[in-house]
């Protein structure tokens, strides 16, 4: 079983870059920045405690990712990180992956900058992991106001002229608390007329009337999902809206009590569209492999069911036609190879 999981092709759409950086990634860029001798901060609490394994609080979870950042503020370390992400998916064997970025001004870095070394970074993986098939969806960090949020869409408007291959659509993120999703709609709406999709982090905590605005404002997909339920469940399942479902981030985050307790059950059980994801691998100490074990040891997916769903998120990805082709064509050859029906 474990060969099937390592080798089943897989597509990953929630990936969050600075979640993704393995404790491996980690060092390597504190030494790039800081020297091998120092290899940069080591007493974030919160980076400690989530990888041994403990259970965080969403706040504490968002804490994290200041240390990722400090070491990915200049382009040659955020050039190694964006790198090193592609290629550690690539060795779990994602052959499509959707990865996902604020555009962050630092003391070395304009936005511009900062998301121009990321997409440049994207083709040139193409032509040297070309194995993996990656776009981008640039985020927008709620907590940081409308402000940053204009400036984001703007940017990534003017840099889809350049990237119409890599730029797919837009992500909005970041912690949630004081803010309301109706105050980006306008903002957001912007990115929609120059026909970018839309992955909104929704429901992650219980808010029915904002879940109920997103779905009306015609989200694309859906991430994490973990507290829809009712009128607005179904009115999800009717729109046939994915679910981006991320099983280990929402156990240590402490959204999902459980992995027994996890929604994915309900929402694979009742045929919604629903997809697996890592969204922050390096921080949860976890892989795509790992997230499809867990599925079938936990809620007793078959080796057909896993493909299935594989296959399925296929159709919720952000590639065009031909690419979808060749990733049904990957997913056949596949099923030929391991002589599945």
């Amino acid at each position: 079983m474990m060969d099937f999981f390592q080798n089943v092709p897989k597509i990953e759409l929630h990936a969050h870059l600075n979640g993704s950086l393995s404790n491996r990634t980690l060092l390597e860029l504190g030494a790039m920045k800081y020297g091998k001798d120092n290899p940069g901060p080591s007493n974030d609490e919160c980076f400690y405690r989530i990888t041994n394994g403990q259970n965080l609080t969403l706040k504490e979870c968002f804490q994290k990712f200041k240390y990722a950042h400090d070491l990915t503020d200049q382009p040659e370390t955020l050039r190694y990180a964006t790198r090193a992400v592609i290629q550690d998916f690539a060795a779990d064997n994602v052959v499509y992956l959707e990865l996902r970025t604020t555009p962050k001004k630092t003391v070395h870095m304009s936005k511009k900058q900062y998301l121009t070394t990321v997409l440049e970074t994207i083709r040139t993986a193409q032509n040297e992991i070309p194995s993996i098939t990656v776009k981008l969806l640039p985020s927008i960090d709620r907590s940081k106001g409308l402000q940053e949020a204009e400036e984001n869409v703007s940017l990534v408007i003017e840099l889809c002229q350049e990237y119409p291959d890599i730029i797919k659509g837009m992500d909005l993120s970041g912690a949630p608390f004081g803010t309301r999703f109706s105050d980006f709609g306008n903002i957001l709406k912007k990115a929609q007329a120059h026909r970018l999709k839309m992955a909104l982090h929704c429901g992650e905590f219980e808010d029915d009337d904002e879940i109920q605005a997103m779905l009306e404002f015609g989200t694309d997909r859906i991430g994490h999902g973990t507290f829809i339920k009712g009128v607005n469940l179904q009115n999800a399942k009717k729109r046939g809206i994915p679910f981006e479902c991320c099983l280990t981030s929402n156990v240590k985050c402490s959204t999902a009590s459980s992995y027994e307790e996890h929604h994915f059950k309900k929402l694979w059980e009742e045929g919604f569209a629903v997809c697996i994801c890592t969204d922050d691998f390096g921080v949860f100490d976890t892989s795509l492999t790992q997230e499809l074990r867990t599925c079938s040891e936990i809620f007793g997916l078959t080796t057909q069911d896993i493909l299935r769903l594989q296959e399925n998120t296929i159709r919720y990805t952000y590639a065009n036609d031909e690419e979808k082709h060749k990733l049904t064509e990957i997913f056949n050859n596949f099923r030929k190879t391991m002589k599945i029906d």
